[in-house]
């Protein structure tokens, strides 16, 4: 028969029961009833200021609200928490005054709401195309081409577009590629918001540049000055077919190939970049082909030179493989694999010995390496080795170490903590045999 404290101890075990089901059902009917509504969501975008996302929504309660943006060409979105939602909408600015968002880049956003419970609703997506407004854009269409203008008129237009044609058939024809993707061609004809519209790290004296992400090409011709782009436009749509040809999410293909050949198709290998090359083999200045992997020399003697030698090196390969390798070479570059992967394939010897074979051409061989630098080896504590690591104790026979501290392979900082979760772990034993002896002798007594 129970005693009176043990009824008592199982009345009080189903009350807290009772209780506790009670609290769980009304939280779950709190989550449930917290869950709100959404509206439609709309963006709107102003140069040089940011992109404001607005999103209505009713209802009850929630722990946070998330932003969801996502980028062309990124791998995932970015997420950016809300500090002070709105009762009745969700409201988000995108700061675009650094200048890195170009214009013509389409945004996909959403908002999330997290509830207390952990569980998430997503409002739907809206879609805005962050544009240059401080112009009156014109719009002339054409097969693969979409020219936008604001200065100029209807025959400056049509004679633009008739170079963006041509300059995308004939990057289409040299690189054996059908291209049929829409490119969008800016025009500007004032330099200042030219470079405000490529942004902060635009270098000097650029004419032209292709956003090969959004397919877009931004170039600097005043009205009447058709002259100068009759090689900036062919040379920047070169580099969307070229992209569009060897995209992959692996492997980019070396810079010099890809400026080379753009140089290649729009003007050739000319006089000038010719006696680039001559001058700088000749005073020991040429640089091997894998100092313009990446990014080309920020001097101005460098930045042409790096050009002049990429367009010789893609000549030397036309002189020597041909056509048929060189298209070869670029498709292979679309499958990820890596840059002696792709020569292998196409003419059957690796980087190395292209570059090598290229210099020999310019009467130059073996060219020192040009590029970044390992720092130089600084000072180091006594004790330490040359390159910077800790001598280690020497071990002790059994598996323990020479100067009595942990045992090989683990660190100490680990048996420390082992062995305090262990004297945790045998008080609270201790701890609950007494309490069970305890109470043992009270239900004898």
């Amino acid at each position: 028969m129970r005693s009176a404290v043990g009824q008592r101890l199982v009345r009080v075990a189903f009350v807290v029961a009772v209780l506790a089901w009670t609290a769980l059902g009304s939280g779950a009917s709190a989550v449930l009833g917290a869950s709100i509504t959404f509206g439609t969501p709309t963006a709107t975008s102003k140069f040089g200021t940011g992109i404001d996302f607005h999103q209505p929504y009713g209802g009850g309660a929630f722990r946070e609200v998330d932003i969801v943006i996502a980028y062309p060409g990124d791998s995932g979105p970015d997420v950016v928490a809300l500090k002070s939602p709105g009762t009745t909408s969700f409201e988000y600015l995108l700061d675009t005054s650094s200048g890195e968002l170009q214009p013509n880049t389409q945004l996909v956003a959403h908002f999330a709401v997290t509830y207390a419970d952990g569980s998430q609703t997503s409002g739907p997506d809206v879609k805005v195309t962050y544009q240059d407004d401080r112009f009156t854009w014109q719009t002339k269409v054409g097969k693969i081409v979409r020219l936008h203008w604001y200065s100029g008129d209807a025959t400056f237009a049509e004679q633009a577009l008739t170079m963006g044609e041509a300059g995308i058939a004939k990057a289409a024809a040299f690189l054996g590629f059908d291209e049929k993707a829409p490119i969008d061609f800016y025009v500007y004809a004032d330099q200042t918001p030219f470079y405000d519209a490529l942004g902060p790290a635009t270098r000097d004296n650029v004419g032209g540049e292709a956003n090969t992400i959004t397919r877009t090409l931004f170039a600097l011709i005043a009205p009447g000055d058709l002259s100068y782009a009759s090689t900036v436009v062919p040379h920047e749509l070169t580099h969307v077919v070229f992209y569009d040809i060897t995209r992959n999410p692996y492997h980019d293909p070396p810079r010099w190939l890809n400026e080379g050949i753009a140089v290649y198709v729009s003007q050739g290998y000319d006089s000038s970049d010719k006696s680039l090359v001559a001058q700088a083999s000749a005073d020991g200045s040429l640089m091997p082909l894998t100092a313009i992997r990446g990014e080309f020399p920020t001097s101005q003697e460098g930045f042409y030179l790096a050009y002049a030698e990429s367009v010789s090196a893609v000549d030397y390969f036309m002189r020597t493989y041909g056509q048929a390798d060189l298209d070869k070479l670029v498709k292979t570059y679309g499958t990820g694999v890596s840059d002696d992967e792709a020569f292998k394939t196409a003419i059957g010897i690796d980087t190395a010995a292209f570059d090598l074979a290229w210099q020999k051409s310019n009467g130059a061989t073996a060219l020192a390496a040009v590029g970044p630098v390992p720092e130089p080896t600084g000072p180091v504590p006594a004790g330490w080795t040359g390159g910077g690591a800790v001598s280690a104790p020497t071990q002790a026979p059994g598996g323990g170490s020479q100067d009595g501290g942990s045992p090989a392979g683990i660190p100490a900082a680990v048996v420390v903590i082992g062995a305090g979760v262990a004297l945790v772990v045998v008080v609270v034993v201790v701890t609950l045999v007494v309490w069970r002896r305890r109470s043992s002798r009270g239900r004898a007594a």
